[in-house]
């Protein structure tokens, strides 16, 4: 028989507020690109960010773009 441990943080999967307070929680990450050119595209729980890469010079633009979600992630 598996022992129960209590929750004390999280939202239950399947519950009528979990897709809400997802959505407020991840809501402000496209104001991360908001004024750049990197494109972002959501679906679901899943965010995909995109460049079109032209030159080195795009490729810095589309990392700086990564670290900036990493760094929104860590907070």
């Amino acid at each position: 028989m598996p022992s129960y441990a209590p929750v004390t943080s999280g939202v239950p999967q399947g519950s009528v507020l979990g897709p809400l307070l997802f959505l407020l929680f991840i809501n402000d990450v496209t104001d991360l690109f908001d004024g750049t050119v990197v494109n972002v595209k959501w679906y679901a729980d899943d965010i995909q960010i995109y460049f079109e890469i032209v030159n080195n010079a795009s490729v810095d633009c589309l990392q700086t773009g990564k670290n900036d979600l990493f760094t929104w992630a860590e907070k």
